[in-house]
C-alpha cells in the first residue's frame, strides 16, 4: 500500500526514474552481456540500437560510447502539442511518468543528442509552469468544504512536490469542519477506529479554529511555481 505520509525528495525519484528504459547507438563492439541485479544488457555493436535502462544509457553517454535516442515526447512537435493542449483544458493532460527527471537529466548529459535543444527546454519550461498553474488551482478547490482532493495523470515529481501540502491542508480543513460535532477519525492502517466528540473545551477550541485557518492558508500560498521549480532544481 502506497503510504501517504511519506514522501520521495527530487534527488530520489529522479534515482528511481534511472530504471525506465530508453534506446542507445553503440560506437563500441562488446560481444558479452552485462549482468546486472535488473537484469542483463547487450551484446553492443556500433550502430545497432539496443535498450538498456536510462541509467546505464547516461553512464555510456558521459564516456562517449554511445549516441541516446532521444524519447518522441522529448520532441519539439509532441511538445508543442501537449502545451497547445494543457492551456485548453482544465484536467492534466498525461506524460510520462517520470518526464521531469528524464528530461532533466537527457538536458545535462545529452544536450547535443537533442534535436532544437534550446526550443525542448523551453517548451518543456512551459509545459512544467502551466500544469504547476493548474495544479495549485486544483488545491485550491479543497476549501469548497471538501474532504478529497481529485488530480488525476499527475507525474512522479509532481505528485511528490504536492503531497506535503495537500495532505496538511486537508488536515486542517478536516479539523475546522468538524469542529464541535460528534467525529469519527479515519482509520489509517495498523490503527484501531476511534470516535472523539469535540463539544468538550468549546471556549478553547476558538483559538485552534482560527490557528488551523491560518495554517491553512500558508500552506495554500506555499504552493507556487516558485516552490515547484526550486525543488526540481
Amino acid at each position: 500500500m502506497y503510504n501517504l505520509q511519506n514522501n520521495f525528495n527530487p534527488q530520489e525519484t529522479e534515482f528511481l526514474s534511472g530504471d525506465e528504459p530508453i534506446k542507445i547507438i553503440p560506437n563500441f563492439t562488446l560481444n558479452q552481456k552485462l549482468v546486472f541485479l535488473n537484469g542483463e544488457y547487450g551484446p553492443f555493436q556500433p550502430s545497432i540500437p539496443i535498450e538498456v535502462p536510462l541509467w546505464l544509457a547516461l553512464t555510456l553517454r558521459r564516456q562517449e560510447k554511445c549516441q541516446i535516442t532521444i524519447p518522441v515526447w522529448l520532441s519539439v512537435e509532441f511538445l508543442q502539442d501537449i502545451l497547445k493542449e494543457e492551456k485548453s483544458r482544465k484536467k492534466l493532460s498525461k506524460l510520462h511518468p517520470y518526464f521531469s527527471e528524464i528530461s532533466a537529466q537527457l538536458f545535462e548529459h545529452a544536450p547535443n543528442d537533442i534535436n532544437d535543444f534550446e526550443k525542448v527546454r523551453t517548451l518543456v519550461e512551459d509545459v512544467w509552469n502551466v500544469r504547476a498553474s493548474k495544479i495549485r488551482e486544483g488545491i485550491k478547490d479543497i476549501t469548497n468544504t471538501t474532504y478529497c482532493l481529485s488530480i488525476s495523470d499527475l507525474t512522479v515529481m509532481e505528485r511528490e512536490l504536492l503531497k506535503p501540502y495537500a495532505t496538511s491542508a486537508l488536515k486542517n480543513i478536516w479539523l475546522i469542519f468538524n469542529s464541535g460535532k460528534p467525529i469519527k477519525r479515519p482509520n489509517f492502517p495498523n490503527q484501531p477506529e476511534t470516535t472523539t466528540n469535540t463539544n468538550t473545551n468549546t471556549i478553547e477550541e476558538e483559538p485552534l479554529i482560527e490557528k488551523e485557518q491560518e495554517t491553512t492558508k500558508r500552506t495554500l500560498r506555499k504552493f507556487t511555481t516558485e516552490d515547484m521549480e526550486t525543488e526540481q532544481n
